[in-house]
């Protein structure tokens, strides 16, 4: 099988190498710091046990085709796709990528897992923009089986068909965007959810509790299986259409209270720590985050066995 390399081993860089392993990729992984690489297989044990609900891994197997490698240079002379996973921060991500442009053969894909940054920008001191995406995962990435993939005007079709290709093999389901736009889709989309949450809880209208169990207990669960404008196919006897001629008013009146941005303010974001914290404490969010991860994999089974 191709190989596969990841630069920057963290959180993200750690679920992509997992998640390429268990479709059979060999995956090269380089991260200048040393405490990510001293802890990089003990997290790989911890997320392949994610995997294992969902279809069948060889823990020793899916090890051995997980490499670290001392430097840059090793995970570029051979890799078909190069995943970048570093800081959100745009110069070190322009740096990386000239780092990665300098080592890499012409054909090897580089692409970014940016959840914000336009490709265009990433790419910008490069000699060979063609080659350069964004492909945004759904957090977290080894069992959640999604990719955005974004090109800047200047990518080829050649390199989103490839792509397209490799994330597939890789048991994801990309999507391609017909051209950019910051956030892509699923974080725009995250971003309205998440602004109105914000809004709802800072004027007074709901707890913090209950606007999470309205997801939790009645969209979340719809969600999972069917898109906004399946729901709405499915939300009146006419179909779509029928759908929206009933509902349009109401949607649009909310639309039109909706357009206020929230400050965020560090006053409102202490609140919000606040009480997140009464509900879950510091030391039990690793636990909750394993339990998240299971919950997200047992989904992804129950949706194979159903065949979505």
């Amino acid at each position: 099988m191709s190989n596969i390399g990841i630069c920057g081993a963290g959180l993200i860089g750690a679920s992509w190498a997992v998640g390429f392993a268990s479709a059979g990729y060999n995956v090269l992984v380089y991260d200048k710091n040393p405490n990510v690489i001293k802890n990089f297989y003990k997290v790989v044990e911890q997320l392949a046990d994610d995997i294992a609900i969902y279809k069948k891994i060889n823990l020793k197997k899916l090890k051995s085709q997980i490499m670290i490698c001392r430097s840059i240079e090793e995970i570029c002379t051979e890799s078909i796709l190069i995943q970048e996973s570093i800081l959100e921060i745009i110069e070190e991500k322009q740096n990386i990528f000239l780092e990665l442009e300098n080592y890499s053969p012409l054909e090897t894909i580089l692409s970014s897992s940016s959840s914000y940054l336009l490709p265009s920008k990433i790419s910008k001191k490069l000699r060979n923009k063609d080659r350069c995406i964004v492909a945004h995962p759904a957090l977290p990435p080894h069992v959640v089986p999604f990719v955005e993939i974004c090109p800047s005007s200047l990518t080829s079709k050649e390199v989103i068909e490839r792509a397209k290709e490799i994330y597939s093999k890789a048991d994801y389901v990309p999507i391609v965007l017909k051209k950019e736009i910051e956030g892509f889709v699923l974080n725009r989309l995250q971003g309205a959810l998440l602004n109105e949450a914000v809004r709802l809880h800072e004027e007074g209208y709901a707890s913090i509790d209950d606007i999470d169990i309205s997801l939790k207990h009645a969209l979340g669960i719809r969600w999972a299986f069917l898109g906004p404008f399946e729901i709405m196919d499915l939300n009146a006897p006419g179909g779509i259409g029928d759908s929206f001629t009933r509902y349009r008013k109401g949607i649009k009146r909310l639309a039109q209270q909706q357009n206020s941005v929230p400050e965020y303010s560090n006053q409102y974001i202490k609140k919000l720590e606040f009480e997140q914290r009464k509900r879950l404490s510091l030391s039990d969010r690793e636990e909750r985050t394993k339990k998240r991860n299971k919950l997200i994999a047992l989904v992804r089974k129950l949706k194979l066995d159903e065949g979505e």
